[in-house]
C-alpha cells in the first residue's frame, strides 16, 4: 500500500504536532508500505528546525504554486542544526492575535492547499499522488483537510480525514461567534469528501460522528523505541545531596490558557514554610514568554525558583523528562465542551511512559486526569493549591514512588496505535479498489 500524507508539522520542524503522523509514517514502512510526505515550506517562523527528516519517507515540501523547494528520498537524512529559542517568532504572534477575531480561518497556508490543483504542481508530485492508494490529512491547521480534497478529487485517491485537535468546535484556536459557525460549514463541507475521518479521543469521535459516518478513534501515545534508545544513553543517576533541589519540568510552550496558577502558588507556599527537606525548582522548557510575562506580573516571589528554558531537539526532550525529579503536566482540559474534553496530547502519554511522577494543575473529572491517575498512584491531578504544596512536599521529603500500571501505560505505545491505523487505511484502500 502506498499512503500519501498531506501535513504542515513534520521534520525538520521540531513540534509534538508531527509525532502522530511521524509515527504512522515509521510502523507503516516498516511493514512494508511506501511512505510519501506533502507538506509546506517551512522556515525558522514556523519554529526550530532541528530535527532530522526520516530515511523511510519522501519528503516533498511545496511552494504556493506547487513548485517543489526541497525533497527527501529513501537513504538519506538531514539535520538542520539552529539554535533555538525561548520565544516564538514575532508573526507567529501576529497570527494569534488575528485567531482571536477569525479563529483559524485566515491561514497562509491556504496558499499550499491551493497548489495541489496547480498546473504547475511538480511532475514528482504528481506521479506520486496518481500512484497513491490512500491519502491522510492530518489537522490542524485546517488547510491540509482542504489540500487533501483537493489531491483527492484530481486524482481520484480515498482519503483519511486525521485530526489531532478539532477544526470547527474547538476550545483554544476560537474566534468569534460568526467565525465559529464558518468553521463549523466548512468542517462539514470537508467531510462530505473524506472517505474516513479518524480523531484522538473519544469525546472528538462524538463530536465528528455528526459530521462523517465513519470515524474512528486512534489515541495519540509514545514511541517506547525512542524512549529505550534515550534511556540507554543515560549515564546512572548520581546520588543527590541532601540540599540539592527537587526539579519539576513541562516540556512545550506555553499559552495563556496553560498558566499553572494553582502550582505556582503551591510552590510559594512549599518553598517558604520550609516543610519539605529539599528546595522545589520549576523548569519551562519551550516559549515561556506569557509565563516569564505573568510571573514577573503575578508572581514575582517565586521567579528565584524558575527556571526558563529554551526549546530542545526531540531526544533532549525526552532525556529531559526521564531525569526530571517530576514532571508538571497542564492542559486545557475541562469539562465545557467536547473540544475540551477530548484533550489527550502527545505529551500526557510521554509523561506517562517516562515512569516520573507527574503533578497535573487540571480539572480532576477530565479525560487525561483519569488516564494519570490510573496509570499510578504516586501521580496527584488537583486544582486546589494545598494538595498541590503537599504533593511538592513529598517529593521534597524523598517519598517513595508507587509502582506504574505497566499494562496499561504499554498499551499506550505508538506501535500499538500504528497498527489500528494500519488496519483503518487497508480497509480505506480495499474499499476503493
Amino acid at each position: 500500500m502506498k499512503v500519501v500524507f498531506f501535513v504542515h508539522y513534520f521534520p525538520p520542524l521540531n513540534s509534538t504536532g508531527s509525532r502522530r503522523v511521524e509515527s504512522f509514517a515509521k510502523y507503516l514502512a516498516r511493514d512494508g508500505h511506501e511512505i510519501v510526505v506533502i507538506s509546506t515550506r517551512k522556515t525558522r517562523r514556523d519554529g526550530p528546525l532541528t530535527e532530522t527528516v526520516p530515511s523511510y519517507v519522501r519528503l516533498y515540501e511545496l511552494d504556493a504554486s506547487g513548485r517543489c523547494i526541497g525533497t527527501q528520498t529513501p537513504g538519506e537524512s538531514a539535520v538542520v542544526t539552529q539554535p533555538a529559542a525561548k520565544r516564538i517568532h514575532w508573526t507567529r504572534r501576529v497570527r494569534q492575535q488575528i485567531m482571536r477575531l477569525f479563529g483559524q480561518l485566515i491561514d497562509h497556508r491556504l496558499l499550499f492547499a491551493m497548489a495541489l490543483g496547480s498546473k504547475k504542481l511538480d511532475p514528482r508530485v504528481s506521479q506520486e499522488l496518481a500512484t497513491a492508494d490512500v491519502f491522510v490529512s492530518s489537522c490542524p491547521p485546517w488547510p491540509t483537510h482542504l489540500a487533501a480534497l483537493v489531491a483527492a478529487r484530481r486524482f481520484g485517491k480515498p482519503w483519511i480525514a486525521d485530526y489531532r485537535d478539532q477544526f470547527s468546535g474547538n476550545h483554544v484556536m476560537n474566534g468569534t461567534w460568526f467565525s465559529d459557525r464558518i468553521e463549523c460549514a466548512i468542517d462539514r463541507a470537508l467531510l462530505k469528501r473524506a472517505t474516513a475521518v479518524t480523531v484522538i479521543s473519544g469525546p472528538m469521535q462524538t463530536y465528528y460522528e455528526d459530521m462523517h459516518a465513519v470515524v474512528h478513534c486512534v489515541e495519540n501515545g509514545y514511541d517506547s523505541e525512542l524512549f529505550d534508545s534515550v534511556s540507554a544513553t543515560l549515564q546512572p543517576a548520581a546520588s543527590s545531596s541532601a540540599d540539592a533541589p527537587i526539579v519539576v519540568r513541562y516540556m512545550g510552550t506555553i499559552t495563556r490558557d496553560r498558566i499553572p496558577h494553582n502550582l505556582l502558588a503551591a510552590l510559594e507556599r512549599v518553598n517558604t514554610r520550609g516543610k519539605s527537606t529539599r528546595q522545589v525548582r520549576l523548569e519551562f522548557f519551550g516559549d515561556t514568554r506569557i509565563l516569564e510575562d505573568f510571573v514577573s506580573a503575578r508572581h514575582p516571589n517565586v521567579k528565584q525558583w524558575i527556571d526558563f528554558r529554551p526549546a530542545v531537539p526531540y531526544r533532549k526532550s525526552i532525556e529531559a523528562m526521564l531525569t526530571a525529579d517530576a514532571l508538571l503536566f497542564m492542559e486545557t482540559s475541562s469539562m465545557s465542551s467536547l473540544s475540551a474534553r477530548g484533550v489527550l496530547t502527545t505529551k500526557l502519554f510521554e509523561y506517562l511512559a517516562s515512569g516520573r511522577p507527574i503533578v497535573a494543575d487540571i480539572d480532576d473529572a477530565t479525560l487525561a486526569a483519569s488516564y494519570i491517575k490510573r496509570a499510578s498512584a504516586s501521580h496527584v491531578v488537583s486544582r486546589d493549591v494545598e494538595t498541590l504544596a503537599s504533593a511538592l512536599e513529598r517529593l521534597g521529603a524523598g517519598e517513595a514512588v508507587a509502582a506504574h500500571d505497566h499494562d496499561f501505560v504499554t498499551g499506550l505505545s505508538r506501535r500499538e496505535k500504528a497498527r489500528q491505523f494500519e488496519q483503518i487505511a487497508l480497509g480505506v484502500s480495499a474499499g476503493s479498489a
